[in-house]
């Protein structure tokens, strides 16, 4: 700032001196032109009339006024410099005195935890044997003596105050530290449907109302690379570990995730959340053969900015097991390919996915799916088992007591989806083969297995999307004036099949006489979504059976056909 009023200065002795200038011209025109003096000794400057005596002392007095007003600009500009040094003294001050506080608070904090903890600070208590030199640093001991927590490399920042938000874009609560190093963020999901069976005579499958999935998600990072998860899950009527993960993101190229999570097999299971599908449950395939959540490692990551989305890990072999039966492996794999992702809006295959997923490796435990059914994921309940599982759904093949998987398993799934504006297409063509035995000892007999499925919708009232993710109403239900609106609405239709080798009955593995090596599953509903948490299945299904199947144990009554009219509320937050 000095520097700019010195500027000033001479910039004001500029204008005053042409000021000057132009007086003493004025000042020569008014008498005449200049004569020289006549050659002889020189002589003083005589003043003609007393005009010119007045403004001569104009002039002298205006530069004297001018010289101690550029004194008091010097002035003035020293006084500011020396403020601004002042200030910038008081701000490095302040900062150590900050400095000084969080160090203060933070041993106040650790001699507080020191107090509470047994043995008092120094672990030499009542009752605790004495620390050669008293268990301190200075005196020499142990610190790992004192009940301490670490001192080398440990700052004792103490207590953090703490920031909660609703994420609206990322869905749930989350609470973070003031530089988002640790976060902690809470989701919930819930699904309460009713199944209305149109065939009468069932047992033990009835119409009813049922709680398929109630979960809690519990979400965040402790620095920002080192994410988790931890989620719980109840299903029917039994509640069970669902996730629990580290993932490291030091590079969304290439990410390494330890724990029990999803397996990347299947598009539907791996890529799209149970709370997007289109239907309300998954299609044939997927329902009975997924990977399933298994404890493993994986890398998986983007690349090319999200045109390919990969995945490549190794699990324990059975699905949803919480323990390995052996120390045998599967590899599952998946690639997804969206070339035009990053193309601007408008353009009709900015959306197209396509890719593939596999999974392999060599078997030797209980069969899981020990059922398969029309719209249940694998489980290692049988058909005569009286969980809720068995009251629900419909089962079109149960392996017989005693089976087991043994040998190799390798399975696959070619995958296209699209979406534009309101659009969704999906579909797959899945295959590969299971290895079975009808008992420990039992003879292995490899079962080729094969199947595929379309599936589409639309949203009718305006809504537009890019994958199969939450859909925000333009207009949420809401019936109060001014605020009306109906919601948003999707058509739905699909087509299933899943399709066994009729080995899987003549091994001795299920019996013929009760139940079928293929089954095929129509949908058609439309999903009602009353704002972005809470959304309504209305779904009629109708499975076909290549021959008919048991569907009441008491009095062995069997039927090629099922209908089920389906009404599902679920909210997730």
């Amino acid at each position: 700032m000095y520097g700019v009023r010195q500027g000033g200065h001479r910039s004001h002795r500029v204008l005053i001196g042409l000021w000057i200038a132009l007086v003493g011209t004025g000042l020569a025109s008014a008498q005449g032109p200049l004569v020289p003096p006549p050659a002889g000794p020189a002589s003083p400057p005589r003043v003609t009339n007393g005009e010119g005596d007045s403004l001569s002392e104009r002039l002298r007095r205006m530069e004297e006024t001018n010289a101690l007003l550029l004194k008091k600009f010097d002035d003035l500009a020293r006084q500011n410099a020396d403020l601004a040094g002042q200030n910038a003294g008081l701000a490095r001050r302040n900062a150590e005195l900050s400095s000084r506080l969080d160090r203060l608070v933070g041993a106040e904090e650790l001699s507080a935890t020191d107090r509470e903890s047994p043995g008092g600070a120094e672990g030499g208590g009542a009752g605790s044997p004495p620390t050669a030199g008293g268990g301190s640093k200075t005196g020499g001991g142990d610190p790992t003596a004192t009940g301490k927590a670490q001192e080398i490399g440990n700052r004792h920042l103490g207590k953090r105050p703490i920031t909660g938000v609703y994420d609206f874009d990322n869905d749930g609560f989350r609470w973070s530290t003031h530089d988002d190093e640790a976060t902690l963020g809470i989701r919930a999901m819930s699904q309460v449907e009713a199944r209305l069976y149109q065939q009468q005579g069932q047992h033990p499958v009835s119409s009813g109302i049922y709680n398929p999935r109630t979960r809690v998600y519990f979400e965040g990072h402790f620095t920002r690379p080192v994410q988790y998860e931890f989620s719980f899950q109840n299903t029917f009527d039994s509640v069970n570990l669902l996730d629990a993960y580290l993932n490291f993101n030091y590079d969304p190229r290439f990410q390494v995730r330890i724990g029990r999570y999803k397996t990347p097999f299947t598009y539907e299971f791996y890529r799209i959340h149970v709370w997007h599908l289109l239907a309300p449950e998954r299609s044939l395939f997927a329902n009975n053969y997924e990977g399933n959540r298994r404890f493993g490692v994986m890398g998986w990551g983007t690349l090319f900015e999200n045109r390919i989305e990969y995945a490549v890990g190794t699990f324990n072999t059975q699905r949803n097991s919480f323990r390995p039966f052996n120390d045998r492996q599967d590899v599952m794999a998946f690639v997804n390919f969206k070339p035009f992702y990053n193309r601007e809006e408008g353009h009709p295959l900015r959306d197209l996915h396509f890719g593939g997923s596999v999974d392999g490796g060599l078997q030797d435990q209980p069969a899981v799916p020990a059922v398969l059914r029309t719209n249940s994921a694998p489980s290692a309940q049988g058909v005569d088992d009286a969980g809720a599982v068995n009251a629900a759904t419909v089962p079109f093949l149960a392996f017989n007591p005693g089976v087991m998987e043994r040998g190799g398993r390798v399975l696959w799934e070619g995958h296209v989806a699209y979406y534009h504006g309101g659009l969704s297409l999906l579909g797959a063509w899945q295959g590969g083969y299971e290895s079975y035995a009808p008992s420990a000892a039992g003879p292995t007999t490899r079962i080729p297995i094969g199947g595929w499925f379309v599936q589409a919708g639309y949203l009718v009232t305006g809504e537009t999307i890019r994958d199969r993710t939450l859909v925000e109403p333009l207009r949420p239900f809401d019936l109060r004036p001014g605020r009306f609106g109906l919601g948003t609405f999707e058509l739905s239709a699909r087509y299933s099949l899943l399709d066994l080798d009729p080995r899987v009955l003549d091994a001795g593995l299920a019996d013929r006489t009760l139940w079928t090596d293929r089954a095929g599953m129509t949908d058609l509903g439309f999903n009602w979504y009353i704002n972005k948490f809470v959304k309504v299945y209305f779904d009629w299904e109708r499975s076909i059976f290549g021959q008919p199947v048991l569907v009441n144990d008491l009095t062995g009554a069997r039927r090629s056909t099922n209908d089920l009219f389906w009404l599902r509320f679920q909210v997730y937050s």
